[in-house]
């Protein structure tokens, strides 16, 4: 898996305010992912419904390519 920015209080504590703004601009959304949805392609990749990945880089991003 391969998240992109994701909004959690651990970032704010090693980069400066101004590049995690930065960072979030360039989201296709705007803003960073919130946890959760970093947690539901975990869980996902975890089920079942994730049998047959194999080799896989699922991107968790809003992020144009």
């Amino acid at each position: 898996m391969a998240p992109s920015l994701a909004g959690h209080p651990f970032p704010a504590k090693a980069t400066s305010e101004e590049l995690l703004a930065e960072l979030a601009s360039k989201e296709a959304f705007g803003r960073a992912a919130a946890p959760w949805e970093v947690a539901c392609v975990i869980a996902s990749l975890a089920s079942d419904h994730a049998s047959c990945l194999t080799g896989e880089i699922i991107s968790v991003s809003s992020q144009h390519p």
